[in-house]
């Protein structure tokens, strides 16, 4: 399988964010994300918010807080990266008509390419990353954020990269 380690300090996000039920995880039928996706936009909330990046680095993150047993649900978000190219003076009416600030803590992180015409092969990535990759390597998955990237300017065929928090067991 492969895959990167890359190590990232703490990084912002602007995003829409929604709860759904720790169940959806196993379930490969439920298409709960992916119709969010669509329904965001449907609603033209992707659409600007790449606007606040400059073009060539409007990467779309998929973000997902970790599933945990003491809660019932995980947040998921649609988002850009907040840095030194994005336009934060815009940022705030983001914040005002109910975007979310998604931060995450400095971590090491799996890195892994999915390609295909479609999530499926995500779905493909998460499964061989706990059937090979935490078996094989000694690494395990933290509780941080694990999120997908769609780059805006991608190679051919990749779908996404999956970026898992890890650590050494």
């Amino acid at each position: 399988m492969d895959y990167r380690i890359e190590h990232k300090e703490g990084q912002r996000f602007a995003a829409v964010v929604q709860s759904f039920p720790n169940e959806i995880v196993n379930d490969d039928n439920n298409h709960s994300i992916p119709d969010f996706w669509e329904e965001c936009s449907e609603k033209n909330l992707i659409e600007p918010m790449k606007q606040l990046r400059v073009e060539g680095k409007r990467d779309l993150y998929g973000l997902c807080s970790p599933v945990r047993d003491s809660k019932t649900h995980f947040n998921y978000g649609i988002g850009v990266i907040i840095d030194g190219d994005t336009d934060t003076a815009k940022l705030q009416d983001f914040i005002d008509s109910g975007y979310s600030i998604w931060e995450t803590e400095p971590a090491d992180y799996a890195v892994f390419q999915c390609f295909g015409p479609d999530g499926d092969c995500l779905g493909e990535t998460w499964s061989r990353f706990f059937r090979e990759f935490v078996p094989q390597t000694g690494y395990m998955q933290t509780e941080d954020t694990d999120y997908e990237i769609y780059f805006e300017k991608g190679e051919s065929g990749l779908f996404c990269e999956l970026w898992v928090p890890v650590k050494q067991i």
